[in-house]
């Protein structure tokens, strides 16, 4: 149990903790988010498809149309199909692994990262620096905290901000006490719409869109991270081997149980291509809209080591270590990074100030060396 004498020590001084944060810590992190991902209903349901789904299908194919040969492509396909299906779902801790050096390989999470952390919990903002990097977040914006066994995790504006490991502590106690403290300090600051206000007054870059034309720079920005970060992995090159595999035997035997078991496999292994489908994956950008849904007003202020992005709904902090797209696409300028939402300016807006054009030439400079 939280003792109240140290949750009172915690309240009463400014908190600061220095660590280092182990790579098993951060392999844990990605763990539960690919976990989390899983356990979504629509990934639950492929999943059900693509094992209990389609084999069933398949038997009650084999008892009472198939015969000889087809039985046993139709089965080698149906276990094959399963088999990788469960597979993926059982090596979270492998793609949590594999996430982990796409991200440092790409830039987004840079080799000072692993250098010592210095934790502070100012009066209105959660400071951190490790080697050259400096991030904020105001305390409005923190959280959830989540205590784990090994660590907390630390948000920002729903975003993880840092995780501070056990060892950062003297005892469990300590770790509860400072992670209930700063829940406490987060509930009792500012509200976002008192901060955006403030940002604006003193200073940043200010400008108006549409719903409309919003929506359409995250359906750019998020196909372009897409493609150019996602989409030439293993994964792809087993899709696309499966879906040979099912034309060729598409093309070679066309009978309509062969067609359709064809077709079947063909979709299946495309899902993620059809969802970027344009009209799909816009409709996918909608729902992922929420707070910033029926915004017009946005302003960008830029911080030291963040970028303040906020409409008359919502405000984000951006680390701008973590930025890896700043360039014109179509008619909008993008600053976009591996979170909902990037910032979408006109390139109109860009055009007319040479601050702001000067600022988008050194994030495009400082993302194009990593």
């Amino acid at each position: 149990a939280l003792s109240s004498a140290a949750s009172d020590v915690y309240k009463r001084q400014t908190m600061e903790l220095t660590y280092q944060v182990p790579r098993d810590a951060y392999v844990n992190l990605l763990e539960s988010m690919i976990r989390k991902n899983d356990r979504r209903p629509l990934k639950m349901l492929t999943a059900l498809l693509l094992t209990v789904g389609q084999m069933t299908a398949v038997i009650l194919l084999c008892i009472f149309k198939l015969e000889g040969s087809q039985r046993i492509f139709v089965l080698v396909w149906s276990v094959l199909v399963a088999g990788i299906t469960v597979l993926r779902r059982c090596t979270a801790r492998q793609r949590a692994k594999g996430t982990l050096t796409r991200l440092e390989y790409s830039g987004q999470l840079p080799e000072d990262y692993w250098k010592k952390h210095r934790l502070t919990v100012a009066e209105r903002e959660l400071r951190l620096s490790y080697g050259e990097a400096r991030l904020s977040c105001p305390l409005n914006a923190v959280g959830p905290v989540e205590q784990r066994g090994d660590a907390l995790y630390l948000y920002c504006g729903g975003t993880i901000f840092d995780i501070v490991p056990k060892s950062a502590f003297k005892s469990e106690g300590d770790m509860a006490a400072f992670a209930a403290s700063l829940r406490e300090k987060a509930a009792r600051a500012e509200a976002p719409t008192t901060l955006g206000k403030a940002q604006k007054r003193t200073g940043g870059f200010a400008w108006r869109m549409e719903e409309r034309d919003f929506e359409e720079g995250q359906y750019l920005a998020y196909r372009t991270l897409y493609y150019r970060y996602r989409f030439l992995r293993k994964a792809t090159f087993i899709r696309l081997a499966v879906s040979v595999a099912a034309m060729i035997n598409l093309m070679s035997n066309r009978t309509p149980v062969n067609i359709s078991v064809s077709v079947l496999i063909l979709l299946l292994a495309n899902l993620e291509n059809i969802s970027m489908i344009p009209f799909v994956c816009r409709l996918r950008i909608r729902r992922e809209v929420g707070n910033w849904k029926d915004s017009h007003e946005f302003n960008l202020v830029p911080a030291e080591e963040t970028l303040i992005f906020s409409s008359e709904h919502a405000s984000v902090e951006i680390p701008i270590h973590k930025i890896n797209l700043c360039e014109k696409i179509g008619p909008y300028s993008v600053i976009a990074w591996n979170n909902f939402p990037a910032v979408v300016l006109p390139q109109t807006v860009a055009d007319a100030s040479p601050e702001l054009t000067a600022l988008l030439t050194r994030l495009r400079s400082e993302t194009e060396k990593r």
